[in-house]
């Protein structure tokens, strides 16, 4: 089993280090993407350290504004690097730079082929009642991609006229991160690159990267393969003060006993004495 890891991120070169660290193994890649926004000091370790690891490949950077295109954009960006890569893979997983596993690389690589042509990606229809159906105005489910919203930089404008969605096709949505097989990926990067009328239509979408992919796998053949899981370990109830909740020392409780594979999110600073206990106890990792 070969895992092409694919993150994203915008701070702390360390901590994405310290992520591909941990998930090397003889047979892993790594596709990075740093936001277009960040500084040079952000961006020129991992340049530095991607010259000398063959294993870790830079993306086109993309300016990224919270709920505008550009965060899809970069999606594509990681899956299209990928798929032509030229290295061997059976799954990719889609990371933030926030994002720590609570799985060794081995015990990853255990599940997904106990799993085998399984696709991991939480997606529910919009038009049916889901966890964004009690989402008030334009983030309501079907409002995010029925009305055209326009971005500048990190302002978002709605006009309330309604479009026709591709294809006719059902629109579905759900969580941005996801686990999927290698022939998955492949068709993903085809269909972006023949279809790009369909891309166009989620440039004006709100949140399109909750609902770019799953649009287009749940009207695929991909469909019965998909598994709504997205593989994470995720607080949404007890804020600090935030949502997601930061992980922080307590919370390793919780992540000793969960099934999944992942947990976020993780803040160099708030985090730190959780990750050295993960790194102990659930990785064993050791120094």
């Amino acid at each position: 089993m070969k895992v092409a890891y694919l993150i994203m991120g915008h701070r702390d070169p360390a901590q994405i280090l310290r992520l591909i660290h941990v998930l090397r193994d003889s047979g892993a890649f790594f596709v990075i993407h740093i936001d277009k926004r960040a500084s040079d000091d952000v961006f020129a370790p991992l340049k530095e350290y991607a010259a000398t690891h063959p294993e870790v490949f830079l993306t086109g950077r993309i300016r990224c504004y919270w709920g505008g295109f550009g965060i899809a954009h970069a999606m594509i960006e990681c899956v299209q690097t990928a798929a032509q890569a030229g290295r061997p893979f059976d799954y990719a997983i889609l990371l933030s730079a926030q994002d720590y596993p609570i799985k060794s690389a081995a015990q990853i690589e255990d599940f997904l082929t106990r799993n085998r042509g399984a696709e991991f990606i939480e997606s529910f229809p919009l038009s049916k009642p889901n966890r964004w159906t009690s989402h008030s105005g334009y983030f309501q489910a079907m409002n995010r991609v029925r009305y055209w919203t326009f971005f500048i930089r990190s302002r978002t404008f709605h006009l309330p006229i309604a479009r026709r969605f591709p294809f006719g096709w059902e629109p579905y949505g759900g969580s941005q991160w996801w686990g999927l097989s290698r022939e998955c990926v492949l068709y993903l990067d085809q269909f972006l690159r023949e279809n790009r009328r369909f891309v166009r239509y989620f440039k004006h979408v709100l949140i399109p990267d909750e609902s770019l992919f799953q649009s287009i796998l749940s009207n695929s053949a991909f469909a019965g393969r998909i598994v709504n899981d997205d593989l994470r370990y995720i607080d949404w109830e007890r804020p600090n003060p935030k949502y997601p909740r930061t992980l922080e020392s307590d919370d390793f409780d919780f992540l000793q006993v969960s099934p999944k594979l992942f947990a976020r999110k993780f803040d160099p600073d708030r985090s730190k004495e959780l990750q050295a206990r993960v790194d102990k106890e659930l990785l064993g990792l050791q120094g």
